[in-house]
């Protein structure tokens, strides 16, 4: 039985919540029944590039079509199109709003008779914060959502919002969650004594993190607001800081850690925090932390969350996407009310403030108790192998009948 060809297209390769996971399901997929490529818009050099070796480690091709951000052009177009027809995809299945887009435009100019299905990953997103091209994209990605085999919603909170606030065709959307690796992601005493050595924390500190590229939707305003009323009540309390423009020093074309050293300084952070970057062993610095902190503005599945939860890490979060149900037994999660869009950064901030100190107020035992509980419950819930396994099954549907 010959095995179904998918071709994933996906904006660039950087370590994002979507990027990560696309990594991490085409690495599970089993190759006897699937037969991967993953296209990038954007060129692999760089940070657009950073998942590209993880998966051409496990077998998956990697190509780029090399267009510029914000610059369609037609030669990415072409290169495409030339793909689609030489190799014929049963499925074509996009992540994101740039790559759904070019992607269902490809696959219909180019005839090579795939399904397409879309791939949204957001539960809510502010676009006055970002530029004309992406509006004008999601707003066509909406018109046309009628014409994809299938759109793909990694929570409901993502599937209901592109539904009622966007105007994307409900009877396309499916719902099909994350899973974390509890394998990989867990909890780790020799990992947390090395890096909170390395970090300076003594044993009588308290950390608490923040996993997220600076981004305008990550939060980061509202973490280092609530960080502060936090460090008032907890004078032991650290906060670390993990992802793309956490870097301790500025460099030039980095503004997210320019913005970030403006943020910590205005709230007088910049000696109780401890910023790490990007990095390559995210389950050894959530095993390390006490609690984890989701600030984020919306999300659709918070990936960094279940990931602390596996990892045996408290969470303190805003109710954003699937916040509340991933956190379970593992969280302490704010009201709708100050997690909602139109809350401003001060309720925001107030609301995740008084989460994390909820969490600090506890034992160490008490917070491991509750870490443990928060691990159960998102390997019983959002286990890996039951996702890939959903997946699995959603490509299989779009390519019956396909040749």
């Amino acid at each position: 039985m010959s095995r179904i060809r998918i071709l994933h297209l996906i904006t660039g390769l950087g370590l994002g919540g979507a990027e990560t996971w696309l990594a991490r399901l085409v690495s599970r997929l089993p190759a006897e029944r699937f037969e991967c490529r993953v296209v990038s818009l954007l060129p692999l050099s760089g940070e657009h590039g950073a998942l590209a070796g993880r998966i051409r480690a496990c077998g998956v091709p990697v190509h780029s079509l090399h267009m510029a951000r914000g610059v369609p052009g037609p030669a990415g177009m072409l290169r495409l199109l030339a793909l689609l027809r030489q190799w014929r995809p049963q499925v074509l299945q996009s992540w994101l709003y740039h790559a759904d887009l070019l992607g269902l435009l490809a696959a219909r100019a180019s005839g090579c008779g795939a399904a397409v299905s879309w791939g949204l990953r957001s539960g809510y997103m502010d676009f006055s914060r970002y530029g004309l091209g992406t509006r004008l994209t999601v707003r066509a990605c909406a018109a046309l959502s009628g014409w994809p085999q299938a759109i793909t919603a990694n929570s409901r909170a993502g599937a209901e919002l592109h539904v009622r606030t966007l105007g994307y065709a409900p009877e396309r959307l499916v719902v099909l969650e994350n899973g974390v690796d509890g394998a990989a992601f867990r909890p780790d005493a020799a990992a947390r004594a090395r890096l909170r050595a390395e970090w300076g924390a003594g044993d009588g500190h308290v950390l608490v993190g923040l996993a997220a590229r600076v981004d305008p939707m990550k939060g980061h305003e509202v973490f280092c607001a609530a960080a502060r009323t936090v460090l008032d009540a907890f004078p032991q309390a650290r906060f670390v800081l993990c992802g793309q423009g956490t870097e301790l020093a500025a460099q030039p074309g980095r503004a997210g850690a320019d913005l970030l050293t403006e943020l910590l300084d205005r709230h007088g952070l910049a000696g109780a925090a401890v910023r790490l970057g990007r990095r390559d062993d995210m389950p050894a610095v959530l095993a390390a932390l006490d609690v984890l902190a989701l600030p984020s503005l919306g999300e659709g599945f918070p990936n960094a969350l279940a990931e602390g939860l596996a990892c045996g890490t408290p969470v303190a979060c805003l109710d954003v996407g699937a916040a509340r149900a991933v956190a379970g037994p593992g969280g302490v999660v704010a009201g709708a009310a100050a997690s909602a869009p139109g809350a401003g950064v001060t309720a925001r901030a107030a609301a995740l403030a008084g989460c994390l100190n909820a969490l600090l107020a506890r034992t160490g035992e008490q917070r491991r108790q509750m870490g443990a509980a928060g691990r159960a419950h998102v390997l019983a819930h959002y286990g890996l192998d039951a996702a890939v396994a959903r997946w699995a099954g959603h490509f299989e549907a779009l390519a019956a009948g396909r040749r």
